[in-house]
């Protein structure tokens, strides 16, 4: 039953994944626990399966006295009397001629060695470590005892006993940026993120075949960056678009080489944008209405993993039983035809017009309008951009100043709606540049164009149309 307990468990995963995603959203701080907790529930869920026989142990003997010739004498009865007495946990069996039973060979070899296999690689990056720590030079920066390193760092190495670790180029950078990164090193290091790091690292070592906890890895990852960015600016608030320019600054230079137990200031390049965008956006306020309905979704998600149908067994091959009484056919029951219903067809007054006649059928929806989706007008002239500097003007202003200096373009291209006064009623984005940021500037540039309206011969026709909006950092 081995592949059947697999998927059982790759499902109990995504469900806390789901879970977590909807409590990660209440939190402006402590997202590393959502997903410490979603890995680790994962595993205990699903060892408490195993143990416990299915999850909710071995069902209670239930005794019944049962009528002879209204139903069949056997342990199949017996069985199904069982189960729908136990409280708990529900359970299924996985049939004897199962296909998922010719896998359990397989998915054993298989899970032993990408066990066998990420092991090898965590202690060669493990060996490979303290060799290079052994080039590391012991030093100083700002009062704070720090190794100084060619080819690693900023990061936090070690579980016993961690160190900071900062490359040569700190030396020369300026006092603001030294006292940035080394407050970014110092949060990673009194919050014992390498510790998590390294308890969710061995989770995958020993369950390697569930992509559920892949996902909670890497959300793991990118809740402890998040969260540290935030204790940060917490201690250094007037920092906060200096820090950003050290994320483009120290993701660029790509030293670190992250791995076992080591939190390291630029971490994963993926994760770039999305600790930039949440860096400089305002946190959303939450209401009580959404807190709550979150909270109950969390809750039910949970409830679904726990409550979810065990694997409790596996049949047997049917043994051939004593021929059974039949049981007598139910009496025949003739149909009574339904009594004329009432419908309420309208109001006089206060009073309900009554009447046997059904209402008529209601109207389907209505079109979407053209404004709400792009779509062919016949037209003779196309609309005509009024105001170029004005729209240049304002393509200068929107380019967010990291991505610019950071030499970060490209080009958008956006559905415009233009009316029949010439006013841009409804943008879209019809092929995306790559980067969220670029994408909202591109449609607020949009937003301040003014056209000439489209026409029809003699007749003003309101028209969707395509507009490349470039931006060049140079």
């Amino acid at each position: 039953m081995i592949a059947a307990w697999m998927l059982w468990s790759v499902g109990a995963g995504l469900l806390m994944l789901v879970a977590g995603l909807a409590l990660e959203k209440l939190l402006d701080g402590g997202r590393r626990w959502v997903w410490l907790g979603a890995g680790a529930g994962t595993v205990a869920l699903t060892a408490a399966r195993v143990f416990a026989g299915g999850g909710g142990g071995p069902f209670p003997r239930v005794e019944a006295e049962l009528v002879p010739g209204l139903a069949p004498v056997g342990s199949a009865v017996a069985q199904s009397a069982a189960a729908a007495g136990a409280p708990g946990f529900l359970g299924f069996s996985v049939p004897y001629d199962s296909f998922l039973h010719a896998l359990d060979g397989i998915v054993l070899l298989g899970w032993v060695l990408l066990s066998c296999g990420l092991a090898l690689w965590a202690l060669i990056g493990t060996a490979d470590l303290l060799y290079r720590r052994r080039y590391w030079e012991r030093g100083t920066l700002l009062g704070q005892s720090i190794l100084w390193a060619r080819d690693a760092g900023p990061a936090v190495v070690g579980l016993l006993r961690p160190r900071i670790v900062l490359p040569e180029w700190v030396r020369g950078a300026e006092p603001p940026r030294q006292k940035l990164i080394l407050a970014h090193e110092e949060e990673h290091l009194g919050a014992g993120d390498a510790v998590l790091r390294f308890f969710m690292a061995v989770l995958l070592i020993a369950f390697p075949w569930n992509p559920a906890l892949w996902l909670h890895y890497r959300r793991l990852c990118l809740a402890i960056e998040l969260d540290c960015d935030q204790r940060v600016m917490e201690r250094l608030p007037h920092r906060r678009w200096l820090y950003g320019e050290l994320l483009f600054r120290v993701g660029a230079r790509a030293a670190a080489r992250p791995g076992l137990a080591l939190a390291a200031f630029a971490e994963r390049p993926s994760f770039l944008e999305t600790r930039i965008r949440k860096l400089l956006s305002k946190a959303p306020e939450v209401g009580m209405a959404q807190v709550a309905f979150l909270a109950f979704a969390a809750i039910m998600v949970v409830g679904v993993a726990v409550w979810a149908p065990g694997i409790t067994k596996e049949t047997q091959a049917p043994v051939p039983e004593a021929e059974l009484e039949a049981v007598p056919a139910a009496e025949a029951v003739e149909d009574v035809p339904p009594e004329p219903g009432l419908y309420v067809t309208g109001f006089a007054g206060q009073e309900p017009v009554v009447s046997t006649e059904p209402p008529p059928p209601l109207r389907a929806d209505a079109e979407p309008s053209l404004e709400d989706e792009p779509r062919f007008v016949v037209h003779t002239a196309k609309p005509r951009m009024l105001n170029e500097v004005e729209v240049n003007r304002v393509l200068e202003r929107e380019y967010p100043a990291l991505l610019k200096d950071a030499g970060i373009g490209g080009t958008v291209t956006v559905w415009l709606f233009v009316d029949e006064s010439g006013q841009v009623a409804n943008s879209l984005v019809k092929e995306s540049s790559g980067h969220r940021g670029l994408d909202d500037a591109a449609l607020r540039v949009a937003d301040a164009a003014r056209f000439s309206p489209a026409q029809n011969r003699d007749e003003v026709v309101a028209l969707w149309i395509a507009l490349d909006i470039a931006f060049e950092a140079n």
